[in-house]
């Protein structure tokens, strides 16, 4: 069910992508660090890996649009006493873009929208080994800033937040990402 609603949603954002309007389009990259946070039994803990993403989207006007992305961020562990644990969530994310231009070059960015999020977790200790993937969406939110170079080239500056990208009864794994990038508008 939740599959249906999501690709029903990007396909609603994505169908005025069928219409021709030059400059409205874009693609982008961005590479930043990503921190997962995981909660489990009354212990949290943080770890950081250098992650990427990719998107596309579509400006309705100056300040709306809409933009679907696929976020990596990567896999992180950690390892003590002989055991292992890690995660690596993957996020495909569409979200609602407002922009806040604050003279020619320079602009706020903000996003909501919903993701859809797939993690792998792993475990192991001597004698002992399990591994489990879980599917979870989560509310999209994201704040950043654009310089633009020229009429086809910005420079983005973003922190996302993904939400609990996986949830078992009392466990829990957050994800973010901060990152630079690249978007280019056609």
């Amino acid at each position: 069910m939740k599959k249906n609603i999501l690709f029903a949603l990007i396909a609603a954002l994505a169908a005025p992508l069928a219409a021709h309007a030059e400059g409205n389009y874009y693609v982008g990259g961005n590479v930043g660090r990503a921190e997962q946070k995981v909660d489990l039994d009354g212990l949290s803990i943080k770890e950081h890996k250098t992650a990427y993403k990719v998107y596309g989207g579509y400006n309705y006007s100056q300040n709306f649009g809409a933009e679907i992305g696929f976020a990596d961020l990567r896999e992180v562990e950690k390892t003590g006493n002989g055991a292992r644990i890690a995660s690596k969530p993957q996020s495909l994310y569409v979200a609602a873009v407002g922009t806040l231009p604050l003279n020619e070059q320079f602009a706020l960015i903000g996003k909501l929208g919903v993701a859809y999020n797939h993690v792998k977790v792993s475990a192991s200790a001597p004698g002992y080994s399990d591994s489990a993937s879980d599917n979870r969406t989560s509310p999209y939110i994201s704040a950043g800033a654009a310089y633009v170079l020229n009429k086809n080239v910005s420079f983005v500056a973003e922190y996302e937040y993904f939400g609990k990208v996986a949830k078992d009864g009392d466990a829990s794994i957050k994800a973010n990402l901060v990152s630079v990038g690249v978007r280019y508008a056609f």
